[in-house]
């Protein structure tokens, strides 16, 4: 029994450890130039697309009305 439960507290150590490990990995872990490079890249394409959209209703409610 004893031998039980020395290998579930070595078990949870061992996962608490390994939790607490990633954890910190994680909230060390910076942004890179790629990342923001690629946010910006992103964020462009969507203006552009958004831009591009925009135009291409307004031309198609102007065209069919009458200027007077």
């Amino acid at each position: 029994m004893t031998t039980m439960w020395l290998v579930l507290g070595v078990a949870a150590l061992v996962m608490i450890g390994t939790v607490g490990w990633v954890a910190w990995r994680d909230r060390a872990r910076t942004v890179g130039a790629e990342d923001r490079t690629a946010g910006r890249d992103a964020q462009a394409r969507q203006h552009r697309y958004e831009a591009e959209r925009h135009f291409a209703q307004n031309d198609t409610i102007h065209r069919g009305q009458e200027h007077h």
